[in-house]
């Protein structure tokens, strides 16, 4: 299991992720790293006001809010503090589910807020309208398909 990672901020996507290491994109709004439990699953945390948050003071790296790999055979579960692997208890099914719903609620809810809203079915088969700026298939929307497909190899 990792205790601490290293940081790198990248413009480039690399081909392998190494263990220990947080690849930083400020380009594409997003951190990635292998797994800490060492599954070498692709742990990919988009920076988002609904999503993660990164702290960085000139030394280390923190995020929030945890990081779930809910969808990996391990379900490893931390925190990262100062460039430290902070472990947290193992979620059952019923709070990994109640987890990922409150998380989707609280996306539609910045979105619908923002009047960035996206066309999105949930639970109560409510439908928001795509934003202009989502239906654009150039710039940076589609510079972000580009990027997750190549790091998830689809």
């Amino acid at each position: 299991m990792i205790t601490t990672l290293e940081h790198i901020f990248i413009d480039t996507i690399p081909d392998e992720l190494e263990d220990g290491i947080l690849y930083i994109s400020t380009r594409f709004r997003v951190i990635m790293h292998s797994c800490c439990c060492g599954c070498k699953g692709k742990v990919i945390t988009p920076l988002s006001p609904v999503r993660w948050e990164m702290i960085f003071d000139g030394k280390t790296v923190s995020l929030s809010p945890s990081i779930g790999n809910w969808n990996f055979k391990c379900q490893s579960h931390y925190w990262i503090k100062n460039s430290k692997v902070k472990w947290a208890g193992k979620w059952s099914p019923t709070e990994i589910e109640e987890g990922k719903s409150y998380e989707r609620k609280k996306r539609v809810e910045y979105h619908i807020k923002t009047n960035e809203a996206y066309k999105v079915e949930i639970s109560n088969n409510t439908i928001f309208e795509r934003s202009n700026e989502l239906k654009n298939k150039s710039g940076f929307f589609n510079s972000l398909k580009i990027f997750f497909r190549k790091i998830t190899n689809r």
